[in-house]
């Protein structure tokens, strides 16, 4: 698979489970504290003649608090909301025609190569998106499709922010359930001797079998290692979800049969190989100061950028960046 195709898998397969953003393990909900007061301070000068642009929108999170916040207008904005994924939001099904009418979700589309005329914006945002992209390209189509006084705001990762902190810790921890001889692999050893237990001599031959000892107590040594190692991990989250997912895994394969507990297992590899690209992704993006001075010179086209730290509950979440 073309990497490209894999980002773009991987993308929606996540906006696919309901996420409003793309560091949900890092805080709950759509927006807090300063996040919130950043978004409604821009959106407030927004007018119902105003077209905003959405760079790689997700699940829409920024479309749907604009549309709330602005929900006295007698006509609404229009926003066109673009991502790389193939996005469906699950909010926006419901809305009435009116509004719906002035809201465009565009799937597979890149930041690098927007599907617009020249000059026609008066709003572009982005949150935790626009850093994804080959910022070389990307930022030269914003400008291009962006009206001469077009209004900019960004929020973008931060290299040293708790997502990116969490990220790190998350791609340690999918490294280690996948290493060879690994515990998903001692599963998978496993597995064909589980199997056997649904009849009465299976089982006796299972009880014969050294190697079916000899599998179950690296599958057990694996877990105890998981355990011991949640405690002190920086992502605890995805050891403990795997560790109850394998422990269903191996109490039920005598129930469903090898060939259907090996496929859950093999899907439970796959999702974590997604999750990693994403989590790599994430880390690999985010900006430090000095990226994030040549971003903002790069959008000095617009006006004076203003840089300023995104903080929640007192951790650091992220840069924000906004025309003055």
């Amino acid at each position: 698979m073309h990497a490209n195709d894999e980002r773009r898998a991987s993308w929606s397969q996540y906006w696919a489970s309901g996420a409003l953003h793309s560091c949900a393990g890092s805080f709950d909900g759509n927006y807090d504290d300063a996040i919130a007061h950043f978004w409604r301070q821009v959106f407030e000068s927004v007018q119902a003649s105003d077209r905003v642009l959405d760079i790689a929108t997700g699940n829409g999170a920024l479309p749907q608090l604009l549309l709330e916040m602005r929900r006295e207008m007698t006509q609404m904005p229009h926003i066109d909301a673009v991502d790389l994924a193939q996005i469906d939001p699950p909010w926006a099904r419901s809305l009435a025609p009116e509004v719906s009418a002035r809201l465009h979700f565009h799937s597979a589309i890149a930041a690098e190569k927007l599907p617009f005329a020249d000059c026609s914006f008066d709003l572009v945002v982005s949150q935790y998106g626009l850093e994804y992209s080959d910022l070389s390209q990307s930022v030269v189509e914003l400008l291009r499709v962006s009206k001469a006084q077009a209004r900019l705001a960004l929020i973008v990762h931060h290299a040293d922010s708790l997502p990116v902190r969490l990220g790190r810790a998350e791609l340690l921890e999918i490294d280690w359930l996948s290493q060879s001889g690994g515990l998903l692999q001692r599963t998978r050893r496993l597995l064909p001797f589980l199997a056997r237990l649904n009849t009465p001599a299976g089982m006796a031959s299972v009880q014969r079998d050294p190697s079916a000892a000899k599998a179950r107590s690296q599958y057990n040594d694996s877990m105890r290692e998981l355990q011991l190692r949640s405690a002190s991990s920086g992502a605890p989250d995805i050891l403990l979800e795997t560790q109850a997912a394998l422990g269903a895994l191996t109490a039920n394969a005598a129930t469903i049969g090898l060939a259907p507990a090996e496929a859950r297992l093999t899907a439970m590899r796959e999702s974590l190989r997604m999750a990693r690209l994403r989590q790599a992704e994430l880390v690999g993006h985010a900006l430090d100061a000095q990226a994030v001075d040549a971003l903002a010179a790069r959008l000095a086209p617009l006006g004076v950028i203003e840089v300023a730290q995104i903080r929640v509950q007192s951790e650091l979440f992220g840069w924000s960046l906004r025309t003055q």
